[in-house]
């Protein structure tokens, strides 16, 4: 059957699909690092730490830019922290909120890991993308927002525990 739906945009979203279907199979590998291995979705958690880090942001302001829930948010970071490449920090008078910064490994690791994939993977993106127009750019940026968005508003939410169910006889009252 013809998903005629779609229209002219069907291979675009096959597209969008192989590409998040591909990298949710290699999200949780540790593929990256010389002295430390490291993931992609790791390397996410770095990239946003290092990028706001003078914000002093707390996790679960990192979780929810990053679509990810806090608890799959905070099992990155502790491996982060276990590997050396995180630190956690708090503001005097309150220990609440953790602060993260990337350690001087985290740094260094990272720093190697985007010079190599600014040549090996985003070169040929990076080009393109300096082929259009601001305008564009700006629809391409509007589209990976809708789609963004709509992952983030339809994650799966929790399901209740077992139930036991007990049949109600016909011509019951309850």
């Amino acid at each position: 059957m013809k998903l005629e739906w779609m229209g002219a945009y069907r291979d675009i979203v096959g597209d969008f699909y192989r590409s998040a279907n591909g990298y949710s199979q290699i999200c949780k590998t540790e593929l990256f690092g010389e002295k430390v291995r490291f993931s992609p979705y790791e390397v996410q958690i770095m990239e946003h730490v290092l990028e706001y880090a003078d914000e002093h942001r707390n996790m679960k302001w990192y979780a929810e830019r990053l679509g990810l829930s806090q608890a799959t948010y905070s099992k990155y970071v502790r491996k982060l922290v276990e590997k050396g490449l995180l630190e956690k920090y708090h503001t005097e008078g309150n220990r609440k909120d953790i602060i993260l910064m990337v350690s001087p490994l985290g740094r260094e690791e990272y720093a190697r890991y985007a010079a190599d994939m600014k040549e090996t993977v985003f070169r040929e993106l990076f080009d393109l993308l300096d082929s259009v127009s601001p305008e564009e750019l700006e629809a391409v940026k509007k589209v990976f927002a809708v789609w963004g968005r709509w992952h983030r508003e339809n994650r799966e939410q929790p399901q209740p525990g077992p139930v036991s169910l007990v049949r109600v006889e016909p011509g019951s009252k309850k």
